[in-house]
């Protein structure tokens, strides 16, 4: 057994400065006490050991769960029996106190504060200048914006391109916020035959995956003569939150919140998993009905107002969407379906991952970050209810993907929030370009 234990004195004083700093945020509050492990495990007896563990107990939160690797954080009153469990398993471990590392994390992470400018309601004209634009959004993506200034910088995009840019809702969530999307083609006069549908915070916790979407969206947007061909008789379709509920949250009261915020009468726990959620083998495989779980895939599928209102849309869109991808973190992963069972082969299982192996090869060749492509029943665990699932095996949009960016810790250091937009990017476009094909 590995014990990581920090004990020069100069570095306790700048975890602690750093830690109350944090805590005084209060998203951080409730996670005194807990510990974060990194368990490496090559016994299908230890896997198997997680992946019913994830399920059933909830005082243990996986952030990763692979084959021969794990990484999940354990609350105080649990420690010791995890910790003989694992012994008797034979599984070597590292573990951190969960507020020691946020503490470290938060201290090596530098804000772009200087070149932040707010697009404010009725600021975002489109007598702006080009080079104050330019600062603007390279503000938003050197830190992690709330719910408001997404919508404020998504809506600032439609006013300036009206021609090639529309914003609209595709309803509410469980506590009232917009589900934003914005459409991006070339001519919002002509309806074009194809949809590259790309969403992202499914997840609250997952801040990266949001600000990967809203980058595309930018970058198409100030360079579209650049874009033409990728954009032919394609119309691009993002939604940045859809879970806005859980991703505001998450920087208001619990930093590792993962589901939405569905209350239930007579209940303590609250939320379900939206990724558990999507009616595609509903709850048969890495899913729970103990709604206090992490996993906990709702009372039916589709039940939740941010899946419903994601379906409403791939549903009525259905031939013309010929591009599913729901961006999380993390992991650098590209899974392709099936995911609910291990033994499931898509027909077209050659054409997916001869796709995602071109847009892993895109991604990298901005700083050379290496993605693993597969299933997620086989590389991780099976899970059903995902949106991958639902779009490929029950509406056939025949290219359909789950995108795992970086950041471990669910944490992307804000001066590193660019690189992860800019490299995500190359990877966006090159699966946009095979929307043509079809």
């Amino acid at each position: 057994m590995c014990f990581k234990i920090v004990c020069n004195s100069s570095l306790l004083l700048l975890l602690l400065f750093g830690l109350n700093a944090l805590v005084s945020s209060n998203n951080l509050a409730g996670y005194e006490g807990y510990t974060k492990y990194t368990l490496h495990h090559d016994d299908e007896a230890a896997y198997r050991y997680m992946v019913d563990l994830q399920t059933t107990d909830t005082d243990v939160d996986f952030w990763l769960l692979s084959r021969n690797m794990s990484v999940l954080t354990v609350a105080p009153q649990l420690k010791s029996q995890f910790e003989s469990r694992l012994s008797q398993l034979g599984v070597q471990y590292q573990m951190q106190p969960l507020m020691e590392l946020m503490a470290a994390l938060e201290g090596n992470s530098t804000s772009y504060g200087d070149e932040y400018e707010e697009c404010q309601s009725g600021d975002c004209d489109t007598q702006r200048s080009h080079n104050r634009q330019r600062r603007q959004s390279r503000g938003i993506f050197g830190h992690f914006p709330r719910y408001h200034e997404i919508l404020n910088f998504m809506s600032g995009l439609a006013n300036r391109y009206p021609l090639h840019c529309r914003y609209e809702s595709l309803g509410r969530s469980n506590e009232g916020r917009h589900i934003a999307g914005l459409s991006i083609s070339l001519n919002q006069r002509v309806r074009p035959r194809r949809v590259a549908y790309i969403q992202a915070a499914t997840h609250g916790r997952e801040w990266i995956t949001t600000q990967t979407v809203l980058y595309l969206a930018y970058e198409l947007l100030t360079n579209l003569r650049a874009f033409q061909r990728v954009l032919h008789d394609v119309e691009v379709f993002i939604v940045p939150l859809v879970n806005p509920d859980g991703y505001e949250y998450t920087h208001t009261t619990d930093r590792f919140w993962r589901k939405n915020r569905h209350r239930y009468a007579g209940h303590g726990c609250t939320g379900v998993d939206i990724n558990r959620n999507f009616g595609n083998h509903w709850n048969s495989k890495g899913a729970s009905q103990n709604l206090c779980s992490e996993v906990y895939s709702g009372v039916q599928p589709n039940s939740e107002p941010e899946t419903a209102a994601v379906v409403r849309y791939l549903e009525f869109n259905r031939h013309r969407v010929k591009l599913s991808l729901d961006v999380h973190s993390f992991g650098k992963f590209i899974f392709y379906p099936y995911g609910f069972a291990r033994g499931a082969v898509p027909p077209t299982v050659n054409t997916l991952r001869s796709v995602a192996l071109r847009a892993a090869n895109q991604i990298g060749k901005y700083r050379g970050t290496r993605y693993t492509i597969g299933t997620s029943a086989s590389i991780l665990y099976e899970a059903s209810g995902s949106l991958d699932d639902f779009a490929y095996g029950t509406l056939g949009i025949p290219l359909s993907y789950t995108l795992e960016l970086p950041g471990e810790e669910f944490h992307v250091a804000t001066f590193d929030i660019l690189n992860v937009c800019k490299e995500t990017f190359a990877g966006f476009v090159e699966f946009i370009r095979h929307v043509s094909l079809y």
